[in-house]
């Protein structure tokens, strides 16, 4: 049997992007189906323009930049909060830092040569949401290839390396090409799309469809659940 290819455009500092994350394993492992689907990651970046090597208080980064409230953030993050427990995630908003995350795709875009894209990425994640560490720092980044047991002195290559930057690169001009505007974006065989963090419902169903072999070509999901390409997480 041919494997369903699910591929997926998302960013690392992005919540719905890891419910989303955390929504599809749970549809492949109800369905039973690990072994029949290929799951390719690719990098979108909320905010390219971030300065490099930087960091600053998430709450502050959205007052200022998207001139949301206090008290629209605390509402805001006790929805995704909520969302999050059902996938065995947690959120702590409160200390979280932003930063431009172009250096941490270029690390996890180097761990696809071991087949570890899906661990790396669930490590970021991690770090970032639940740990709260400072991921413009790649000091920080070269640690965590330790827990997925790469080599700390490869890693340092591959973020001085123009190879993994180009990839970032066409990943991010495909998306362009592809007009994603929100991730977490999940293109099916090349047919099928679930577009944000959608009811687990639709992840079972779309990827059962898939599984067996329908040629039909479905755009599932709204504006819901996702983060835009301005950054904004709705």
């Amino acid at each position: 049997m041919q494997k369903v290819k699910i591929e997926i455009w998302s960013d690392i500092v992005c919540p719905f992007c890891y419910i989303g994350k955390n929504k599809l394993f749970q549809a492949i492992d109800k369905l039973n189906a690990k072994e029949q689907i290929e799951v390719v990651w690719h990098s979108f970046q909320l905010d390219p323009s971030f300065p490099l090597g930087e960091s600053v208080a998430t709450s502050q980064y959205l007052s200022e930049r998207k001139n949301i409230s206090r008290e629209q953030l605390e509402g805001m993050y006790e929805h995704i909060k909520a969302n999050g427990k059902a996938y065995n995630i947690q959120f702590n908003f409160e200390n979280a830092l932003t930063f431009n995350t172009h250096q941490a795709h270029k690390l996890w875009q180097w761990t696809k040569k071991f087949n570890k894209s899906s661990e790396m990425k669930e490590i970021l994640m991690y770090a970032y949401f639940t740990e709260n560490r400072d991921l413009s720092k790649e000091s920080e980044l070269i640690e965590l290839v330790e827990k997925i047991g790469l080599s700390k002195q490869e890693a340092i290559l591959a973020l001085e390396s123009e190879e993994y930057t180009n990839i970032v690169q066409m990943d991010l001009y495909a998306a362009h090409q592809m007009d994603i505007r929100g991730v977490p974006f999940f293109l099916i065989n090349e047919k099928a799309v679930i577009s944000g963090a959608q009811d687990d419902r639709v992840f079972e169903q779309v990827l059962q469809t898939a599984l067996q072999f329908s040629q039909k070509t479905s755009v599932l999901g709204n504006s819901d659940a996702l983060c835009n390409s301005e950054g904004n997480c709705v």
